[in-house]
């Protein structure tokens, strides 16, 4: 009985090291200086102009064009889309809802027009 406990309780320790094993992710180190880019993607992409600057909205995700390609960036306050990106939800934050998709928040200002905005 005492063995019996005893390859249960190494048993139960390999698979627990093993299973610790598969969720280790290697993590690649990026120059600060260095900026994201894509160069294609299976969504279409959305051109929307805000502020003089054109911006490129993937999958939700914001972008600008430098040298022939898309660029990560934040998406500006204020800007106002007649799309809501994929992938989203509504939450309600201080009695007021928003939309949120890919960490950016977005109000409603008319039937099908939203505004980038901060909860």
């Amino acid at each position: 009985m005492k063995n019996l406990k005893l390859i249960a309780l190494l048993l139960l320790a390999f698979i627990s090291f093993t299973s610790v094993d598969a969720q280790i992710t290697v993590v690649k180190e990026v120059d600060s200086t260095e900026k994201a880019t894509i160069n294609k993607s299976e969504e279409k992409v959305k051109e929307i102009t805000y502020d003089g600057i054109s911006y490129y909205v993937v999958n939700g995700i914001w972008h600008t064009k430098f040298k022939n390609k898309l660029v990560l960036r934040q998406a500006p306050k204020g800007a106002r889309i007649s799309f809501l990106p994929k992938n989203g939800k509504m939450v309600t934050m201080g009695g007021k809802k928003y939309y949120k998709s890919n960490g950016v928040f977005y109000k409603k200002i008319k039937s099908s027009l939203y505004e980038v905005s901060s909860p």
